[in-house]
């Protein structure tokens, strides 16, 4: 080795203090430590891609790789998805650790997943047990393909990716979230889809599905909820839901749930809309007798809005000891009661106020047909179609519904619905020529002869744009409207699908065989529609006389006595939902109670359910 001399001591005096820290660098006796990559592939671009492929370029090897995945990441992060798909081919002809081929299935993914194809990206996850990985490598695994399946609307995969997830997580926020994310997937789950997933081996899983199961089990009866939540914990102490529980589960933990022991309920029971109380009444009844829940069942007392003042009902309510309200019935004795009575006793009025912004204290529930419009236009939606026409009456009620069909249909689709209204039964052929460009049609056919002074072979041509129609009437106006659709389309153009409200549906000497309803679709109460039912079954044995608008009163008084024990649990956990004979029932803003409906088609042997 070169000796430290006079001479080289002094070259500090001559050249730069760069050329300085070489020299001195060159005089070390032992030799430099040899510095390890500065650079983690599982972690975050943070440089530009560039720069990523400048350093590929310039190395060889396993580091090429690193570089190349590198730049893979920030091309993705940089939407030069061209690029990236060049890159991830090269980078798959290359030799790759086990490591390395993680990093490159991941960044496909997620290059896959920005592209728009989720399906595929999830599909080309697939990590090998025998790679040996570090934990972070596999957490990245289990959350990217829970997201990817939640992408494609498989909520079973995602739910189980997120549960093998959860042993490679670290922090307590994170483990939260992830089982938060468990939770709220397997409640949406229907129990055919829970019982597949309960097979998959995982036993952290298997205990989430089971409590699903156990309250579900007390679906509407929060009381016994929160009984069996803590009993379950109790039962399976080593359970992450013991430290990691939901928020809305740790809410009915917390929750003070009380009974009302003596329930008034206001309706209409003499002179105008007597008959409709009544069949309220009844339903609040039958439910009262159906009562299983195993507490004490309360007293309920009826009141006849018709036959006292309100003031006077009031202050029979306060003598009786109401605890808890139902009704009343009409719009204007709703305003008039809450004024009264100024909000004091817990209410679930069976109307919507003519003041909508909500009153503390008090809920809403009824059988709203504006909901009904709405929830078609998403129905209408879902099944792909595009271009919906709305045929309604020309007064306030077909103007109301149409109108909560075109908004809700705007705010689904950006785009208006169209709308056109029919003045009377007489009209309705005409309407239909009309909207379906059939008078416009001949019009210009009729121009024609004119000009040239012939009498040409023609056809009239319908429009072809519209795919869907929503029919708001009833079951005889609906049997004029279809064939007068139906012959306004041309044979060669596809018919669009006809929907219908629930008014369609009319226990008119067995309406669902009628031909000229055979084929459309309508929405109405599951008491009505679901095949089976044995609450309906025992309904018109009681009642055979009374039509379907009767049945969906019954309906709503039943659902109305669930709800004085759901609507706490309701207000406490948004996302519940309640299977009720009126539709599936959750809260909206204001405390209205929001009514999901089911649908069904008229076919050649009566109403057949739609699932």
């Amino acid at each position: 080795m070169r000796k430290i001399t006079h001479k080289c001591k002094s070259v500090s005096r001559v050249i730069s203090p760069i050329a300085l820290a070489l020299v001195l660098s060159a005089c070390q006796t032992t030799p430099p430590v040899e510095q390890g990559p500065q650079y983690d592939i599982t972690a975050p671009a943070r440089e530009s891609s560039t720069f990523y492929l400048l350093k590929a370029e310039t190395t060889t090897g396993e580091e090429k790789a690193d570089w190349y995945l590198l730049a893979l990441k920030a091309l993705i992060a940089e939407q030069q998805f061209s690029q990236a798909d060049v890159l991830v081919s090269r980078i798959a002809k290359m030799p790759l650790t086990n490591l390395q081929l993680s990093e490159w299935q991941l960044g496909r993914a997620q290059l896959l997943a920005q592209k728009g194809n989720a399906q595929a990206a999830v599909d080309s996850l697939n990590f090998l047990p025998t790679w040996q990985l570090p934990a972070i490598q596999l957490e990245r695994y289990y959350i990217l393909k829970g997201e990817l399946y939640q992408q494609v609307g498989n909520k079973a995969g995602a739910a189980l990716s997120y549960a093998e997830a959860s042993p490679y997580l670290t922090d307590s926020y994170d483990k939260q979230q992830n089982w938060n994310r468990v939770w709220d997937l397997l409640v949406q789950m229907p129990q055919s889809d829970l019982n597949a997933l309960a097979a998959s081996g995982n036993q952290t899983l298997v205990g989430w599905i089971e409590l699903v199961d156990t309250l579900r089990r007390y679906a509407g009866r929060p009381a016994q909820q929160q009984e069996a939540l803590n009993q379950w914990l109790t039962a399976n102490p080593s359970h992450p839901a013991n430290q990691y529980l939901p928020e809305n589960l740790a809410t009915l933990q917390a929750m003070e749930i009380t009974r009302p022991d003596r329930i008034g309920v206001m309706l209409p029971l003499s002179d105008k809309f007597a008959t409709q109380g009544e069949a309220i009444r009844n339903g609040i009844l039958q439910a009262l007798l159906d009562d299983s829940s195993g507490n004490t069942v309360p007293s309920v007392m009826f009141y006849d809005t018709n036959a006292m003042p309100m003031m006077d009902i009031v202050n029979t309510m306060r003598a009786d000891g109401v605890q808890f309200v139902i009704g009343p019935l009409q719009k204007d004795k709703v305003d008039d009661f809450l004024t009264k009575s100024a909000n004091s006793i817990p209410t679930l009025a069976l109307n919507i106020p003519l003041n909508e912004d909500g009153e503390a204290n008090t809920c809403f529930f009824t059988l709203s047909p504006e909901q009904e419009a709405e929830q078609a236009a998403l129905h209408i939606a879902q099944n792909m179609h595009e271009f919906p026409l709305v045929i309604a009456p020309d007064n306030r009620f077909g103007r109301r519904v149409s109108d909560a069909f075109s908004k809700q249909w705007e705010a689904e689709t950006g785009e208006p619905a169209e709308v056109e209204f029919f003045k009377n039964r007489s009209a309705m052929q005409k309407t239909v020529k009309r909207v379906f460009g059939l008078t416009e049609s001949q019009g210009r056919i009729q121009q024609m002869n004119q000009l040239l002074g012939l009498d040409m072979e023609s056809e009239q041509r319908s429009r072809r744009d519209v795919d869907s129609v929503y029919l708001v009437a009833n079951a005889g106006e609906l049997t004029l409207l279809k064939p007068f659709i139906e012959v306004a389309i041309n044979p060669d153009v596809k018919p669009p699908k006809l929907y219908a409200s629930s008014r369609s549906n009319n226990r008119v000497n067995g309406v669902g065989e009628i031909g000229e309803l055979r084929g459309i679709e309508f929405s109405d109460v599951p008491l009505l529609v679901e095949p089976n039912d044995p609450t309906a079954a025992r309904f018109n044995q009681l009642w055979p006389e009374l039509d379907n608008g009767m049945t969906r009163l019954y309906a709503l008084g039943m659902d109305a006595y669930a709800l004085i024990e759901a609507l706490p649990q309701m207000q406490a956990l948004p996302e519940y939902r309640y299977e009720g004979h009126s539709g599936e029932l959750s809260l909206g803003d204001y405390c209205t109670v929001n009514r999901s409906v089911s649908w069904a088609v008229f076919g050649d042997q009566g109403i057949v359910s739609v699932k």
